[in-house]
C-alpha cells in the first residue's frame, strides 16, 4: 500500500486535576505543550483560560516515514513501564493522535499488530483525522 502524503503524531492526555509536571515525570519527557485547568493561555489576539488540564508531546514526521515507525520510536522514547501507563490511561483521557493527509487517492497506511498491541498495553486509544487533499489530476 502507498504511504500517506503527511501527517501529525501526538500523544495526549486531558483531566480537570491534571498536572503536566506529574505526567512528564512519569513518563520521563517534557511535554510539547502542557497546562492546568485555570491556567492564563496566551492567545495572538486574545487570552483565554484553559478548561481543562492538557499534556500534548508531538513528534515531527516526514512523509516516506510510515505511521508505525514514527509511533514506534514516540513510544521507545518513554518509560517501558506499563503500571505506570494503565495508571494514567485511568485517571486521564489519553490518546494517540494521528492526523493524516492523504495527497491523492488510493492512498493508504497500516499499523502492525505489534504497534497495536503496544497501544493497548498503555491503555491509549488511537485517534485518527484522515483528510483528503484533492489534486487536479484526481478529478
Amino acid at each position: 500500500m502507498s504511504k500517506a502524503g503527511e501527517f501529525t503524531i501526538a500523544l495526549r492526555f486531558f483531566g480537570d486535576d491534571l498536572d503536566p509536571e506529574k505526567i512528564s515525570s512519569r513518563l520521563g519527557v517534557t511535554p510539547t505543550y502542557g497546562c492546568r485547568k485555570g491556567d492564563r493561555i496566551r492567545g495572538k489576539t486574545r487570552d483565554r483560560i484553559a478548561t481543562t488540564g492538557k499534556w500534548l508531546l508531538k513528534i515531527p514526521a516526514k512523509s516516506e516515514d510510515s505511521l508505525d515507525l514514527v509511533i514506534g520510536i514516540l513510544l521507545d522514547g518513554m518509560t517501558k513501564d506499563l503500571h505506570v501507563w494503565r495508571k494514567l490511561a485511568n485517571a486521564y483521557d489519553g490518546d494517540l493522535y494521528c492526523g493524516v493527509s492523504l495527497d491523492g487517492a488510493s492512498k493508504g497506511m497500516e499499523l502492525s499488530p505489534r504497534l497495536m498491541r503496544r497501544l493497548a498495553e498503555r491503555g491509549l486509544q488511537l485517534g485518527l483525522d484522515i483528510y483528503a487533499v484533492r489534486n487536479e489530476d484526481d478529478g
